[in-house]
């Protein structure tokens, strides 16, 4: 099987987000896609609202769609996120099967300085997509470049609109937005 890894803080997870596990199905053939929240993020300060809130959130974003699964593998560990980590944990649940790790431009970036990243690079192919303002700092025959729309959607942006009390109908599916409204995500 041909199984992609998606990770993210998803805080919270957008309609830029959804378009993008689509569209990465489709285009790479993928037979599964698996979501991933992170649950201790070891490259940023912990901004996060909490792990099950974030991880529901994949699951209703997700309930319909066939070849994507949302995996609490993240959430439920006390250690810090690592993709090289998680990318054995995944290979181990699912042996036997080709690999790709998905990550933004942004990240390819910095890919150079992860965790293990010539070692994830020999275990999964690694999808870099397209993202305004950045490039992919190294060139690998396992990283591959996906031309993929720009899209203006941003978790930043929604959770500062949230904040000052402005819609964002458009920017997330509308059970989303209502999750964030009966649970009172991200007020200041």
């Amino acid at each position: 099987m041909k199984i992609g890894i998606y990770g993210g803080s998803f805080n919270p997870i957008h309609n830029g987000h959804i378009y993008i596990a689509k569209f990465i199905v489709e285009n790479l053939g993928l037979d599964k896609l698996i979501i991933i929240p992170v649950g201790n993020p070891s490259h940023r300060e912990n901004i996060l609202i909490d792990g099950k809130l974030r991880l529901e959130m994949c699951k209703i974003a997700f309930k319909n769609e066939e070849k994507i699964e949302v995996s609490d593998i993240e959430i439920n560990s006390n250690e810090l996120s690592y993709t090289y980590d998680t990318l054995l944990k995944i290979r181990n649940l699912y042996p036997e099967n080709e690999y790709f790790e998905i990550i933004g431009e942004d990240s390819g970036a910095y890919f150079h300085k992860w965790k293990n990243y010539k070692e994830i690079l020999k275990l999964a192919k690694v999808v870099v997509l397209q993202r305004e303002g950045y490039t992919t700092a190294i060139k690998d025959s396992n990283l591959l470049q996906i031309k993929n729309p720009f899209l203006n959607f941003s978790s930043t942006r929604i959770r500062e609109s949230i904040s000052k009390e402005e819609t964002i109908e458009n920017m997330v599916p509308k059970e989303i937005d209502e999750f964030i409204k009966v649970n009172k995500l991200y007020k200041k």
